[in-house]
Order: C-alpha cells, then sequence, then structure tokens
C-alpha cells in the first residue's frame, strides 16, 4: 500500500503539494484582506479630511463673495467647533466697525450658518480646534481670533476605534489649507 504523501491525484498532485497550494493561497488571502481593509480607513480618513476642507473653503467663499444673511452683510464666515463629531459654519454678525469685533463665535451676535456632521459614523475630532474666520475682502483668515503672520492650528480627523490613525489639516493665516 502506498503512502498518504505519495497518492496520486487525477491531475498530477501530490497531497503534500495540494495542502501547501492551499496554504499558500490561504497566506495570500489573508493578507489581501488586510490591507483592503487597511485601505479602506484610509480612504474613509481622506474624504472626511477633503469634506472638512471643502467647508473651510465655502467659508472662505462666502467671505470672499461678501455674501448676504438674513439681508445684511456679516463680517465674515467661519468654522467653530461643537464636540468630537459635529462643528458650525457660523455668520460674523456685523458691528459698528467689522475691525473691531471678536471673530471667534459667539452665541449672541453670531448666527449660525449650518451645523455640520462628521461624514462617517467611525469618525472624530481627536480634540478640540480653534475657530477658524475669514473677513472680507481678501479674505482675512483669523485664528482663534489672531490674524498675526505664521499662527496656524491643526485639526486632526481620526477614527474612533483608533486615535492613531488620523489626518491632520493644518490651517494658517495665510489661508493655505494642507492635509496630511
Amino acid at each position: 500500500m502506498r503512502n498518504l504523501s505519495e497518492m496520486k491525484f487525477s491531475k498530477g498532485f501530490t497531497l503534500v503539494e495540494l495542502i501547501v497550494s492551499i496554504f499558500i493561497i490561504s497566506l495570500l488571502s489573508t493578507a489581501m484582506l488586510l490591507n483592503y481593509r487597511t485601505g479602506q480607513e484610509g480612504a474613509v480618513l481622506n474624504r472626511a479630511a477633503a469634506f472638512f476642507e471643502t467647508d473651510l473653503r465655502r467659508a472662505q467663499n462666502l467671505a470672499v463673495a461678501s455674501s448676504e444673511f438674513e439681508g445684511v452683510i456679516p463680517c465674515g464666515y467661519g468654522l467653530h467647533f461643537l464636540d468630537s463629531r459635529n462643528y458650525s459654519l457660523y455668520v460674523g454678525r456685523p458691528s459698528p466697525s467689522c475691525t473691531l469685533s471678536n471673530r471667534n463665535f459667539e452665541s449672541g451676535p453670531d448666527a449660525i450658518y449650518q451645523n455640520i456632521k462628521v461624514i462617517e459614523q467611525s469618525l472624530v475630532f481627536k480634540s478640540s480646534f480653534s475657530d477658524i474666520f475669514f473677513e472680507p475682502p481678501d479674505p482675512a483668515t483669523f485664528i482663534n481670533n489672531n490674524r498675526s503672520i505664521g499662527v496656524s492650528t491643526a485639526v486632526e480627523i481620526c477614527l474612533e476605534v483608533n486615535l492613531a490613525k488620523c489626518r491632520t489639516l493644518t490651517i494658517d493665516t495665510a489661508g493655505r489649507i494642507v492635509i496630511q
């Protein structure tokens, strides 16, 4: 009688060759699945960062256009952190002089243009971020009511289950937005 390892199958494979082939295919499949999941997480983070950047650009564009809000041209538009999943696009109400106004969100004089939720359920802001405000006509960019050269803020959007996997948006007072 022949040994199991010496048995020939109809196509000319031995049992050992078949087992080795199945093992290699299993390893490759596992590696592909793990790589797919990592790629999905990266895509979700990239999409959320792009949506946040779009909202920043929208506030910037509203300020450049000096868009009216409720019949009045406001001092500008900005983004304000609400909680780990939500932020607001707000309208800086006009004051006697926009140059003297506080550009950080104030619930009394400022109005909410739109409340916005992070696009994916599995994502959160890692921490709060400073108010980002755009004042017409340039638009001048203010970070936490400061327009000084070189001032910037970082906004981190992360996976809720792993706060080490994030996309960081850096916004500076020159109006540059960089996604890392």
